[in-house]
């Protein structure tokens, strides 16, 4: 079952992902492209664990138009995927509710917060939720598992055992169904003051009962609430075990946030925190954000955004730091989304067979997001743009010229480069996947995003 985070942030979100412009073409191969990373600023090395400051992701959405960075220096904001921000929003949500996705982050030359010309940090993949006993069943979500030690829990409730075999909260059960009755079995065999009839939902363990304070990360549903490293209140809001509070979890560093090396894949290596209106601000980038998450069986998307700028507000939590009021933006180039693919999102008419790049040049997310289509005069009339020309050479276009001589078929068989140099799908070859003459990426241009953070303390941990 496809997670919820399949459908925004990597389906809608990034399905937002190119848009505006007005036709391809133009000679501007003697400039520079958009985004020359800035070289590594003197100050403390990264080095995994070693930093300051550790924080995870808390909140992200993705913001209004007026939050964009100016992308591509004509003074107006740029963040196309805007268009879509509302209907991604509880999607987006829902996953990190679901810690589908998790983004920790450590900051590095940094030990006393105060303004400072060299800033660097680093953001990983976190794990919180698990599945020890691999029954298919997580623990810390509503609705999970609360026995991780014991593969047949969740399941049939067994008469006499002692322990929640059924995840409710209760052990064995008279009835099981919506009008249960608790047992009246009053004794107490693992001494810790509770009997199953008062409560106790798991009564060979002493460190579970009700009322117990829960203990995160050991598996068990201590205050048998059904769920194991997870108490909810009346509300339904996380009052323990909750990673976005301001009481520090532990989230464990996911081995996929790293290289081959060992180096985090996201590193900020010249960032700077400036005093502004008695307050301090985070500014680095432009550099690459790039995060690969499983959302089902067999599939792991990578989501790439390029010339990635952050700024966010250094603020205090806990009595730690935070950033508050953060922004995250650049560009998910055209190659990104080809590669974003077996996901099924009937909502902007995404199959498991296309790609994101299909959805949004081919189908119904180019009108959704205004992207502008190449006039009738044009060789190559219908075809949509992107909004940012990364490589300056102008702006590419993508469409569905039905090479596969299906009409119902809606999937991008032509890229038209800047330059005006037309490539085809062939059967070995995507076209997005061409090369220039240099061995590089030919399709770099992409459309404009702006990602609004914030972070709370944590404790971050190897596997």
């Amino acid at each position: 079952m496809l997670r919820s985070l399949s459908l925004s942030f990597w389906g809608v979100a990034s399905a937002g992902l190119l848009a505006m412009a007005s036709a391809c073409g133009g000679d501007d191969t003697s400039l520079p492209p958009l985004f020359e990373p800035k070289p590594e600023c003197m100050g403390e090395s990264i080095s995994v664990l070693n930093g300051q400051h550790r924080q995870l992701i808390s909140f992200l959405e993705i913001g209004d138009l007026a939050d964009g960075f100016d992308l591509d220096g004509d003074g107006d904001p740029d963040n196309k995927l805007a268009g879509v921000g509302s209907l991604a929003r509880e999607a987006i949500q829902d996953s990190l509710n679901e810690y589908d996705i998790l983004i920790p982050l450590e900051m590095f030359d940094f030990a006393t917060p105060g303004a400072d010309s060299c800033v660097k940090f680093a953001l990983y993949l976190g794990l919180y939720k698990q599945d020890l006993d691999e029954d298919g069943e997580d623990t810390a979500v509503d609705g999970g598992d609360c026995n991780d030690h014991n593969g047949a829990i969740p399941g049939a409730e067994v008469a006499n055992n002692r322990i929640d075999d059924d995840c409710d909260g209760l052990a064995d059960e008279l009835n099981d169904g919506p009008n249960q009755t608790p047992s009246t079995d009053d004794g107490d065999m693992d001494g810790d003051g509770q009997s199953i009839a008062q409560g106790d939902c798991d009564d060979t363990n002493n460190m579970i009962k009700s009322g117990m304070a829960e203990i995160c990360g050991d598996g068990y549903d201590n205050d048998c609430d059904g769920v194991a490293d997870r108490t909810t209140n009346a509300q339904g809001v996380v009052t323990a075990c909750n990673p976005y509070d301001d009481t520090p979890d532990t989230i464990r560093l996911d081995p996929r946030g790293f290289d081959t090396a060992g180096a985090p894949l996201i590193a900020f290596t010249s960032g700077e925190v400036t005093s502004q209106a008695g307050g301090l601000k985070l500014v680095a980038g432009p550099s690459l954000f790039q995060v690969s998450v499983p959302v089902t069986d067999g599939i792991e998307l990578t989501l790439k955004i390029t010339g990635t700028t952050v700024e966010a507000d250094i603020a205090m939590a806990g009595g730690r730091v935070v950033a508050m009021n953060g922004r995250l933006g650049g560009v998910i180039d055209a190659n990104t989304a080809d590669t974003i693919r077996g996901l099924d999102v009937p909502e902007i008419s995404l199959t498991p067979e296309n790609s994101l790049l299909d959805a949004v040049f081919a189908n119904v997310l180019g009108p959704l997001l205004a992207l502008p289509a190449l006039p009738p005069s044009s060789p190559h009339a219908g075809c949509r743009t992107p909004d940012i020309d990364v490589d300056r050479d102008g702006l590419e276009a993508f469409c569905d010229k039905n090479l596969d001589g299906d009409p119902n078929t809606q999937v991008v068989d032509t890229c038209i480069d800047g330059d005006g140099t037309v490539i085809q799908d062939t059967p070995t070859m995507q076209c997005s996947e061409a090369l220039d003459s240099n061995g590089k990426k030919r399709f770099v241009d992409g459309i404009s995003v702006e990602l609004n953070f914030a972070t709370a303390p944590a404790d971050l941990v190897r596997p």
